[in-house]
């Protein structure tokens, strides 16, 4: 299992796990795209991440995905710095594990090797936010170290020390 961080280059398994997304689910976004645009997108997520070109509000957002039995299962995006908004829903980290490989512990891999990145990168909290019905995800949060400090309009707030 490992993370991989986005390149202008990606297979047709990428694509086919940013459209089992379907544009939201449980808090995670992601663009829908179609497959002539996917080059476009990948352009757009690049540059995001390095903050060329942000849409007012936006801060950088690097997505990694994440790999396990050698095929793209999970997407994380990982924002360093928050606004207003983040701090209330949204979060540094939001995660999403394909439909057909969840409840095998690959989100729990995943956020923890995310935030082993993050440690190595010096930063020492995080908040990460999820749906106050999302049993599943809060689980993955606390097996990572989250800890709640209150829920803000149907969202958890958990801080997680690195």
């Amino acid at each position: 299992m490992y993370l991989r961080e986005l390149t202008l280059d990606e297979p047709q398994e990428i694509y086919e796990l940013i459209m089992d997304v379907n544009g939201e689910e449980a808090g995670f976004m992601m663009d829908q795209v179609s497959e002539e645009d996917f080059l476009e997108f990948l352009k757009k997520r690049h540059d995001e991440a390095r903050g060329i070109d942000l849409k007012p509000g936006r801060v950088p957002q690097t997505i990694y995905w994440f790999y396990a039995e050698e095929r793209p299962v999970g997407i994380i995006k990982v924002r360093r710095t928050l606004t207003d908004h983040l701090l209330k829903r949204g979060g540094n980290i939001g995660y999403y594990i394909r439909k057909d490989y969840r409840r095998a512990g690959y989100g729990r891999k995943m956020l923890g090797m995310c935030l082993e990145i993050l440690r190595n990168e010096g930063m020492d909290k995080i908040l990460i936010t999820c749906d106050e019905d999302n049993r599943g995800s809060q689980g993955v949060i606390r097996l990572n170290g989250g800890v709640l400090e209150n829920s803000v309009e149907g969202t958890r707030r958990y801080w997680v020390e690195l």
